[in-house]
């Protein structure tokens, strides 16, 4: 889409230009969604389908590594008295 033109929420349906809401193109999937709360509700809605099941793995590896980066970056913002 070029710049000025709409955007369709899929949740929703509100339209919104680019350069707002969230936008996730992955290949020829075109996810649109004018506000974080819609981007949550489909993911929502995805995960309590029985098919979700095979994204669980990649899920888990996701979750693993932004907990470690976050412990990482909390261990080295931590004070040294010395």
């Amino acid at each position: 889409m070029a710049a000025g033109e709409l955007h369709r929420c899929m949740v929703c349906g509100r339209p919104f230009h680019e350069g707002q809401g969230i936008i996730i193109r992955r290949g020829e999937l075109l996810l649109e969604f004018h506000s974080a709360k819609c981007a949550a509700k489909f993911l929502r809605l995805l995960m309590e389908r029985p098919e979700a099941s095979c994204v669980e793995g990649p899920i888990k590896q996701i979750s693993k590594e932004l907990r470690d980066s976050l412990e990482k970056r909390r261990q080295g913002s931590s004070k040294v008295i010395a």
